[in-house]
């Protein structure tokens, strides 16, 4: 089953092709009611992926949230590597701005 809402995926594409052309520009898509996500180039050859997630809890990875939140992030990751950018092992917690927590990690771009 599909978690990845298809604007996500589409967005995710479009960011991929966009390298290949030279020239990128940030994404913000929700991935469900209480989840964003959020690529915005950094360098050349890197870009900061946040996930930012309204929930009681913030835990030091977004991951451990547990087995759904995994999936989701495992999808937008697969999807990712499908252009050739390498996510981190993890997105971390950075902090929290008006009740939402954020997580970001480092994407290496091709």
């Amino acid at each position: 089953m599909n978690h990845i809402p298809d604007e996500v995926l589409g967005a995710v594409d479009e960011f991929g092709g966009d390298l290949l052309l030279g020239g990128v520009e940030p994404i913000s898509e929700k991935l469900k009611s209480d989840l964003w996500v959020e690529i915005i180039p950094d360098t050349e050859s890197t870009a900061v992926c946040r996930y930012k997630t309204v929930h009681t809890q913030s835990p030091p990875t977004i991951r451990d949230r547990g087995s759904f939140m995994t999936t989701i992030i495992d999808g937008v990751d697969t999807r990712l590597r499908q252009w050739g950018i390498e996510p981190p092992a993890a997105y971390t917690y950075v902090g929290t701005v008006d009740d939402t927590h954020h997580y970001e990690g480092t994407l290496q771009l091709p």
